[in-house]
């Protein structure tokens, strides 16, 4: 995998078919844990919405989704209301970003080519698409700080022993200097 670089009227990025099969899987269950109802979700939402009114909704259980779908206050009264009123929304935004990245990388996948361009009207889809993989991973890591962070980068440059949380960690580091890359050739055509 290289770095993105300015190039083909957007953001071109080599990688191998393994490589943007991994990326691939790992939006994947990234919407399996959002868990998105989609059209279904969607007409339960415009019917309750037509019958009742939702006033609270609480935190999630699980440590990944509570990640990517973190409460928006330190009151939990306040942070349950806003919950209430903008996680189904929170949630179909994440899932469409991710399902296009899925499809930007089935090409890849196929053997259709060996490059991902990103057009500029795409850019900041995928910087959300790769910071909600990041989210995932970090909460399968249990990351909340810094010095878990430094823990996590440790962790992933240490000599392989093909322990689940390593290879997490190695990988949250890989999509962490991938979208890097991405974000240092959009501020630094």
């Amino acid at each position: 995998m290289e770095g993105f670089a300015p190039r083909d009227g957007g953001f071109a990025s080599s990688m191998s078919r393994d490589e943007a099969l991994l990326l691939r899987q790992l939006a994947t269950e990234v919407l399996v844990v959002l868990d998105d109802p989609g059209d279904f979700g969607m007409t339960s939402s415009m019917l309750s919405a037509l019958t009742e009114t939702e006033l609270r909704r609480d935190a999630p259980r699980e440590r990944t989704l509570r990640m990517l779908l973190p409460s928006m206050s330190e009151n939990g009264d306040d942070a349950a209301r806003m919950r209430a009123l903008t996680e189904d929304l929170l949630r179909r935004e994440k899932s469409v970003r991710l399902r296009s990245i899925v499809s930007d990388l089935d090409h890849i996948v196929h053997g259709g080519s060996d490059t991902l361009v990103i057009r500029p009207d795409d850019v900041w889809s995928w910087l959300g698409a790769l910071n909600d993989i990041r989210l995932g991973l970090a909460g399968e890591l249990d990351l909340s700080d810094q010095s878990d962070a430094r823990r996590i980068e440790e962790l992933a440059m240490r000599e392989p022993t093909g322990e689940r949380s390593q290879t997490v960690a190695a990988i949250y580091m890989l999509v962490t200097w991938w979208q890097d890359s991405l974000l240092e050739a959009v501020n630094n055509p």
